[in-house]
């Protein structure tokens, strides 16, 4: 059904990526929330759980969620700090090697939709649909 809500249309445009891209990692056993973790870490080494939120733009209680699965997974090792605010989070060998193998499969989805927004854009469309998406993020509150 069509909405000229942008709200709406972007809400089932993201479920909608979710899916192209948790299809294209299923054969590495990974979602894209999983794999973008894991990604997240390995762009900034060692991190509290704070700073993977803000890097993530997840809040801190889906960070302690999702990062969880991914320790117990053994991809991820943490300090042994209680205190979630505090522990510092680090890929482990496993989690780099698994990121690794996942890759070519989030390549796979990354040219799918560039495929499908293509016909929409001028030039390449990863540089449009990216400046786009970025200038949204810089105007929320």
């Amino acid at each position: 059904m069509f909405t000229d809500c942008y709200c709406t249309q972007f809400r089932r445009s993201a479920n909608a990526l979710t899916g192209i891209y948790d299809d294209a990692l299923r054969p590495v056993g990974l979602k894209i929330t999983q794999f973008s973790l894991l990604r997240a870490l390995e762009r900034l080494e060692a991190a509290t759980y704070t700073e993977i939120a803000v890097e993530s733009a997840l809040d801190k209680t889906t960070i302690s969620r999702n990062l969880k699965i991914l320790i117990d997974a053994g991809w991820v090792e943490t300090t042994s700090d209680t205190d979630a605010r505090f522990k510092i989070a680090r890929l482990s060998k496993r989690g780099t090697a698994k990121l690794r193998s996942a890759e070519q499969y989030w390549l796979l989805a990354q040219a799918r939709v560039e495929k499908e927004v293509q016909r929409f854009l001028k030039g390449p469309a990863n540089k449009q649909l990216l400046e786009a998406l970025e200038c949204l993020q810089r105007v929320a509150p």
